[in-house]
C-alpha cells in the first residue's frame, strides 16, 4: 500500500504537524484529511503527499462561490 504525508498547517500556512499513514488508494485520503481536521482545531487545512506527488489539499473553510454580475451596458461578454 502506498504510503501518504499527511501535512497540518494553519490559516497562514505555517506547519502545524505531520502524520505518514499507509492507505490503499487516493480516494482514501479525503476522509483521512477531513479527520485529521476534526481533531486538530486549529488546523486550516491539510496537504496530502505521496512522495513528491500532491493528493489532495482538504480545507476546514470551504471558498464561497458567488455569481459575477455583468456591468450594465454590457452585451455578450460571454
Amino acid at each position: 500500500m502506498p504510503m501518504y504525508e499527511f501535512h497540518l498547517r494553519t490559516l497562514d500556512d505555517a506547519p502545524l504537524g505531520f502524520e505518514a499513514v499507509e492507505l490503499a488508494y487516493d480516494a482514501a485520503t479525503f476522509a483521512n484529511a477531513g479527520d485529521l481536521l476534526d481533531q486538530h482545531l486549529s488546523c486550516a487545512h491539510v496537504e496530502v503527499w505521496e512522495g513528491d506527488r500532491p493528493v489532495v489539499a482538504r480545507h476546514r473553510e470551504q471558498p464561497i462561490i458567488r455569481p459575477v454580475e455583468e456591468p450594465e451596458g454590457v452585451v455578450g461578454s460571454r
